[in-house]
């Protein structure tokens, strides 16, 4: 019997734009949107960035020094906060699921985009647990963030569902026994749902 309900962030609850994100980037440097997404995926700052091992001070001033990027960190803030849109229908679904399951929130999240938007989504309050990399000091696709979902959910992984866009991480959860759906939208993932015996009782019933 299911019992928890894990959902991740970007890509899932809100819409996530990695485009637009760089393009803002590069519209403070001497960059190209390509010459950027190069640069953070070979260098790993990116990731470095969302496992908390470098602040956003930090980024900013590396950044600066590599493409000759100027922006502060209210500026980052809000290239974040442009990167992403909520999915009200998403909201919808987690506040109806609200009542019969518990609901944990897990994410690949830079400290400044968890400080400046994810706390101020409207449905934040209702997830008794957040798992976040910059705590965890890893990203989704190592196991170490699905344990403490499954340790802080107080259930076995056979009760827990976790939901992310991307297959490596859902593959991540799956290892541990955790049942992973891929969120394609919110239809399919109703679907998904039922299918594991999830308990709708509005109008997101199939």
């Amino acid at each position: 019997m299911i019992k928890t309900i894990t959902f991740d962030f970007g890509g899932v609850i809100y819409d996530y734009n990695g485009e637009r994100l760089l393009e803002n980037l590069a519209s403070r440097s001497n960059g190209t949107q390509n010459d950027l997404k190069a640069l953070l995926e070979e260098s790993e700052l990116d990731r470095a960035h969302f496992r908390g091992e470098m602040e956003a001070e930090e980024l900013l001033d590396v950044l600066k020094d590599l493409v000759g990027l100027e922006m502060n960190v209210e500026q980052l803030a809000r290239a974040y906060a442009d990167s992403v849109e909520p999915r009200e229908e998403m909201f919808e679904l987690v506040r109806e699921l609200k009542g019969n399951y518990n609901l944990q929130l897990y994410s690949d999240t830079p400290k400044i985009l968890y400080d400046r938007v994810m706390t101020d989504m409207p449905i934040f309050e209702l997830f008794s647990a957040v798992t976040l990399s910059f705590q965890v000091g890893e990203l989704k696709d190592s196991p170490e963030g699905h344990k403490e979902v499954i340790g802080k959910s107080g259930h076995s992984p056979e009760e827990i569902i976790f939901i992310d866009d991307r297959d490596e991480f859902v593959d991540q959860a799956t290892e541990l026994g955790i049942n992973g759906i891929k969120f394609t939208g919110v239809n399919d993932l109703v679907e998904n749902l039922v299918e594991l015996g999830v308990k709708l009782d509005g109008k997101f019933d199939v």
